[in-house]
């Protein structure tokens, strides 16, 4: 110790020596300058110029000044600020800066300031009396009291000394609030206060303004003070409803349903309950309701006595006042919709009730009651025949089908005359003229109208020259009003005197409008067999069907012949030969039958050859002889032959031939298709099915209809060959060969029973091909 204190004098005595001695050399302050230049180019020193270029100073002793201005600011320095006090640039001052920050980590660099931590733990100081003074604080309002930014504040000031210097705790919601355990408690009392003397429900934000408490708060800590009541949501119009209240509500909301077993909605409403419906199912979860438009029954009184006394009343076949059984209150709707849920629910069945007024009628009731108007309907009807009046309405019902009829057939040949006139028209006044050779187009000015404004409209546009005629098309379709024979004040008068009795004549009309259709019904079907019971009538019926049977074949036949000219030759006269054998002694038959009762000759057997037609026409009046054996002899001549000889029988009995209506072929044709598939679905011989399915086939690609037996599949197989894919005919050759295979074979012989089992195996396919195979597939094969 005492050698280094001797060292210690020594060194003061020559540092002493050394500041008496006289400098022998002086350098002038060119000489500095120049030696400070040549310094700094050959980069042997550096320093830093002021702002003046007087004085210069090394990085090293700037950064110390800067440390210097650090302290002496008491830990917070502006980068602006300690620039002008050492006047130096700025540049320098924060390039130093950065440096100094990044060097030591106690010092940090903040929008051009530098704080260190003494400076930090100030404002910590300060963070921490201010919350304990308020209670709550935020970083929005620290970074407005301290100009630093929030996010410095947060991560180095208030989240690194919490709970050091900072007493308090971070909001769990929202991490930018800070507040102490004291406030918390502060604020849970006064909430817990505030609730305990709410007694009605109370809007949330009226408590907050009164205890002065953030809504946000109030919500975070509801749950930790469990209050007896409850907050509705934690929207802005929340309200707060006390447990007394709500059990001040539950109670009479108990009360009246245990002595009116239902619950009005409005009643409820006026509670404070918005939704009755779900504060219903919630305050009674183990009962069912039945939840109408404006109450709400339990489902005890509507099983106990509703549908109770509905059974009773339906078994009994009499009738009930729903009005006595159910409560008082309950209006006339209530009631009626009771009755439309229970009939829904199907506790009974609707059919057995009617609901007229709040009074259920069972079904026996009422057919015993309107049961004296079956003999009014007889009378009527009658009354219709012998009157004459349903003769004529009948005779005005034929008139205006014909006359609708009739007219269609016009309006058509008219619009086929009308485009063929326009078409003219056209054609001629494409070029000269008066407008000079030139081509000339008008526009149509046609509104699109409808009902007899359309047709006025048509005919105008149509005719411009000629007049045009008195209106034609479905507006002018002549109507005939329907005959009502039973009427509803007849049925009123039988049935008011045994309603008396009950004191239900008010709803007389009611009923009795329930029946007048029925019973109206009823009375044209027993005239029209009184009608039909006459001589005359049957004649004329015999007539007109036999006249519908014979056009409709008529038809079949022509549809046929466009399907058989498809095939060669000699095949089409087969076919021609198979089509009149079949159809056209259909035909003959109906005709020969029908003149042999005009001539009142007895035929015995209604299948006749070809010998005992023409017996018959021998028999007959000379009017019909010669027709008749023509149409004999045309059977074994062409198709348009035996038409003609048709023809002319049909003349001969009066009867008429249906204009030919090439329109509705494809739907005849569509018909005839689906009734093939139907036959299909249906069939389970095979043989018949593989003849089924090769017409479906024809008609799908022909587009045409074809009569032919079963020795013609192979032919009509061979015709559609070309239509299908290999696979698909195949499938249909091979189900050929395995039906001729059974038809030769014997049925008990072995191969007889495989070809059956291959068929069966087969049998979806085919029925798959037939079905499904349609005019699309074709183009595709082709």
């Amino acid at each position: 110790m005492g050698n280094d204190w001797d060292e210690i004098k020594r060194l003061a005595a020559d540092f002493q020596k050394a500041q008496l001695t006289s400098t022998l050399q002086k350098l002038s302050e060119r000489n500095c300058v120049e030696i400070v230049t040549l310094l700094l180019e050959k980069q042997l020193l550096e320093v830093v110029f002021t702002n003046d270029g007087k004085e210069y100073i090394t990085p090293d002793h700037l950064e110390r000044e800067i440390l210097d201005e650090l302290y002496v600011n008491g830990g917070r320095a502006n980068l602006v600020e300690v620039s002008k006090t050492l006047n130096v640039d700025l540049s320098r001052i924060v390039g130093l800066a950065e440096r100094i920050a990044a060097e030591n980590p106690s010092v940090h660099l903040v929008l051009g300031q530098l704080i260190d931590e003494d400076y930090i733990a100030h404002i910590a100081q300060e963070i921490n009396e201010k919350l304990a003074l308020r209670g709550e604080i935020s970083i929005s309002e620290l970074a407005s009291q301290f100009d630093l930014p929030s996010d410095f504040l947060q991560q180095d000031v208030v989240e690194k000394h919490l709970g050091r210097i900072i007493k308090g705790r971070q909001d769990a919601t929202n991490p930018r609030v800070f507040f102490t355990q004291a406030y918390i408690q502060r604020c849970k009392a006064k909430i817990r206060g505030a609730l305990a003397a709410i007694t009605r429900p109370t809007n949330v934000a009226v408590i907050l303004q009164q205890i002065g408490v953030q809504e946000k708060i109030f919500h975070s800590l509801l749950d930790e003070i469990s209050p007896a009541g409850q907050v509705t949501s934690k929207l802005a119009n929340a309200q707060y409803v006390p447990q007394i209240y709500a059990k001040t509500q539950a109670d009479w909301v108990n009360s009246f349903y245990k002595q009116n077993s239902f619950l009005e909605y409005e009643a409820i409403h006026k509670l404070g309950i918005s939704d009755a419906k779900s504060y219903i199912r919630k305050q009674f979860p183990s009962e069912e309701f039945l939840f109408l438009k404006r109450v709400a029954l339990g489902a005890r009184l509507v099983e106990l006595t509703v549908v109770t006394a509905l059974n009773e009343c339906s078994a009994t076949k009499q009738y009930l006042d729903l009005s006595t059984i159910l409560p008082s209150n309950l209006s006339e709707e209530d009631i009626e919709e009771v009755f439309g849920a229970i009939m829904a629910q199907k506790h009974s069945n609707p059919s057995n009730f009617v609901y007229l007024g709040s009074i259920v009628f069972s079904q026996p009731y009422l057919t015993q009651l309107v049961q004296p108007c079956q003999a009014l309907a007889e009378s009527q009807a009658k009354t219709a025949i012998e009157s004459g009046v349903y003769q004529q309405h009948i005779v005005e019902k034929t008139l205006a089908q014909k006359g609708n009829a009739s007219a269609q057939d016009l309006e058509d040949d008219g619009k086929v005359d009308k485009r063929d006139e326009r078409r003219k028209k056209a054609a001629s006044g494409k070029a000269g003229g008066g407008a000079q050779g030139r081509e000339t187009k008008t526009k149509s000015t046609k509104k699109h109208q409808r009902g007899r404004a359309a047709a006025a409209a048509q005919n105008d546009s149509d005719d411009e020259d000629d007049a045009a005629p008195a209106g034609g098309g479905a507006g002018n379709k002549k109507t005939v009003k329907p005959l009502s024979l039973v009427k509803t004040g007849d049925i009123e008068k039988l049935i008011t005197a045994s309603l008396e009795e009950e004191g239900l004549e008010h709803l007389a009309k009611s009923i009795a409008a329930l029946y007048t259709n029925q019973f109206n019904q009823a009375a044209l079907a027993r005239a029209q067999e009184l009608f039909e019971a006459t001589p005359q009538t049957n004649r004329r019926q015999t007539h007109a069907a036999i006249q519908d049977r014979i056009n409709t074949l008529l038809i079949d036949i022509r549809l046929y012949e466009k399907g058989l000219k498809l095939f060669p030759q000699d095949t089409q006269s087969q076919l021609v030969k198979y089509l009149l054998k079949s159809l056209g002694n259909e035909i003959s038959n109906e005709l020969s039958l029908y003149v042999a009762s005009e001539c009142n000759l007895t035929v015995k057997n209604t299948n006749l050859n070809v010998d005992q037609r023409n017996k018959l026409a021998q028999e007959c009046d000379a009017q019909y002889r010669s027709a008749l054996l023509e149409q004999n002899k045309a059977l074994n001549r062409t198709i348009d032959d035996f038409e003609l000889a048709t023809e002319a029988v049909l003349k001969t009995c009066s009867m008429i031939i249906k204009k030919v209506d090439k329109k509705k072929d494809r739907l005849l044709i569509a018909d005839h298709k689906k009734k093939l598939q139907e036959q299909l679905l249906e069939c389970q011989e095979p043989a018949l099915m593989l003849h089924l399915a090769a017409l479906i086939l024809f008609t799908t690609i022909s587009g045409c209809i074809l009569h032919a037996s079963g020795k013609f599949v192979s032919a009509i197989l061979q015709h559609i060959r070309g239509s299908l894919n290999e696979s698909q005919n195949a499938l249909l050759l091979r189900y050929h060969d395995l039906v001729l295979q059974v038809l030769q074979a014997s049925p008990d012989s072995s191969d007889s029973k495989i070809a059956h089992e291959q068929l069966q195996i087969m049998q979806k396919e085919v029925i798959d091909l037939a079905q499904n195979f349609t005019r699309a597939s074709v183009s595709k094969a082709d």
